[in-house]
């Protein structure tokens, strides 16, 4: 009993301090670059890996992704016009759903989702609300730059809000910068 007692403080120091595992977890995970810049792999990678470390990452942040569209949805409320998925070609990984709100759409048009999900039409029309023009304004596999406020996980997905597309020549210069900064 005597020697079970010398290890008593050895056991209270142990137990109060905390987990090495998650600390050398949350080192894994690559700090975000001061633009906010990051691809869907490394993203979803980042919340597969670890969860906690992820979310400490990218809370509070306005983060733009690069990705290719997997699917379109309809908002689930009346404030969300539009949901993109993002999600890597194998599924193997996390998805990150982005939802955009009605002022990301020019005055006088509306976004219609196909049926099957892989097109995003924009419906222009006039102040009478005749219809100006239709055209594909995403369709699913095409790369993409979305910049939005990191919300939260949602059943597994990565969700951002108040979300808005980037031009196709800021999504290259992005492109182009997270290369450099690799190389």
């Amino acid at each position: 009993m005597a020697n079970f007692l010398r290890f008593i403080p050895l056991l209270l120091i142990l137990c109060s301090a905390p987990p090495l595992v998650a600390q050398d977890a949350a080192l894994t995970l690559k700090p975000l670059n001061q633009r906010g810049v990051v691809r869907l792999k490394t993203i979803a990678s980042d919340f597969a890996a670890n969860g906690p470390a992820a979310i400490a990452k990218y809370s509070g942040r306005r983060i733009t992704v690069i990705g290719r569209i997997a699917r379109f949805s309809q908002g689930e409320g009346e404030n969300i016009i539009l949901v993109v998925s993002l999600k890597d070609a194998a599924s193997s990984l996390p998805a990150v759903k982005c939802k955009f709100l009605p002022g990301t759409l020019p005055e006088h048009s509306e976004i219609q989702i196909s049926q099957d999900g892989s097109n995003a039409t924009l419906i222009r029309r006039d102040s009478r609300g005749i219809i100006l023009s239709q055209n594909i304004y995403l369709s699913a596999d095409e790369l993409v730059a979305i910049k939005g406020d990191y919300k939260g996980l949602n059943v597994g997905d990565i969700v951002f809000t108040n979300c808005k597309i980037l031009p196709k020549e800021r999504l290259h210069e992005l492109r182009d910068d997270l290369k450099k900064d690799q190389g």
